[in-house]
């Protein structure tokens, strides 16, 4: 059984699935309006099911005449990743990386064993780290980041 959220991903996937640009650009209090919601279950859904982890890139404009446009990452394009993973180091979750992982391998740019090697590295060995004496939290996700970021910038590189 699907829940509120499903649906609402589904038809913004859709969307963008048939625009031909891979840009869908929509109004949260009109996509409310259709599916007999609080504009803040689309702000959920957008949040949860459509980050740069995930393949997406989300640009937003509140107000009257706001909008919400919502940009599909081609594959071949990882440098908007690597762009956030610099700006944002600090607040790089494991389930961010889980996200980032599951669409890599979705999308055949890394395979599932590239993918479980990245998450070895990335995720079970910074839990494994407590003797060193990094604190979990920023100085984790900052560490991960930059682990994840070269795992990217090498797999570029090999692409070449």
């Amino acid at each position: 059984m699907y829940s509120l959220c499903d649906t609402i991903e589904r038809y913004i996937m859709r969307l963008i699935e048939n625009s031909p640009d891979q840009v869908v650009t929509i109004q949260r209090g009109k996509l409310a309006s259709e599916f007999d919601c609080a504009p803040s279950q689309i702000n959920y859904v957008l949040a949860t099911r459509f980050s740069v982890f995930r393949g997406f890139i989300v640009e937003s404009r509140r107000g009257g005449s706001g909008y919400v446009r919502i940009r599909k990452i081609p594959i071949d394009r990882i440098e908007p990743i690597v762009a956030y993973l610099e700006e944002y180091e600090r607040q790089l979750k494991e389930s961010d990386v889980e996200d980032l992982l599951s669409w890599l391998e979705r999308e055949n740019f890394i395979t599932h064993r590239e993918g479980q090697l990245m998450k070895a590295a990335m995720i079970r060995a910074l839990e494994k780290i407590d003797d060193l004496g990094i604190p979990p939290g920023a100085e984790r996700n900052q560490l991960r980041s930059r682990i994840l970021k070269e795992m990217l910038l090498q797999i570029l590189s090999w692409g070449k």
